[in-house]
């Protein structure tokens, strides 16, 4: 098991944003998760991914390890890259 670097309820607003499951640029990670936690609030966004699972564990599966990855390369706290953002 992977450790994610990033604070869950991030990965939690992509998991649960509409972006569709493709390799998005590390801007679009950043926009796509504040507009999402902006819209529904960390509370929902942990809702809509608890009822994904409870639904549709096959998909949530793959979705969480995409939201993960995604977050941890464009949210990590980095030395080198916090100047970036």
């Amino acid at each position: 098991m992977t450790i994610c670097p990033v604070d869950p309820v991030l990965c939690m607003a992509l998991f649960v944003s509409e972006a569709p499951k493709t390799s998005l640029d590390d801007k679009t990670v950043r926009e796509t998760v504040d507009r999402t936690l902006e819209q529904l609030g960390p509370d929902e966004c942990y809702a809509r991914a608890a009822e994904v699972f409870g639904d549709r564990p096959d998909v949530a599966l793959d979705r969480i390890q995409w939201a993960r990855e995604l977050c941890a390369r464009a949210l990590a706290p980095s030395l080198s890259g916090a100047a970036d953002r």
